[in-house]
């Protein structure tokens, strides 16, 4: 498995918004049961993945490919002179 902090952009906001659906889903759970203890547990998996999104936000991004790496130039392009 790798580390949270080598995931790119996207992947993490593709995690953040599944963390933000899963906290509405929760507090639906939460506000529509009658049952004590199921809506004591769906306030528990609410603050873990409350914590979890917030800790996939402040994690810092993978770097980006440099364009240097993608589109390597030669001395010919460099040189040239319209």
């Amino acid at each position: 498995m790798r580390p949270l902090h080598l995931f790119s952009r996207e992947r993490r906001t593709r995690l953040f918004d599944g963390c933000q659906a899963a906290l509405v889903w929760l507090a639906v759970l939460a506000s529509v049961v009658a049952d004590r203890e199921v809506e004591r547990l769906a306030l528990a998996a609410m603050a873990a993945v409350a914590l979890a999104a917030a800790f996939v936000a402040l994690c810092p991004a993978a770097p980006a490919p440099s364009l240097r790496d993608a589109s390597p130039t030669t001395r010919e392009d460099e040189s040239h002179v319209l």
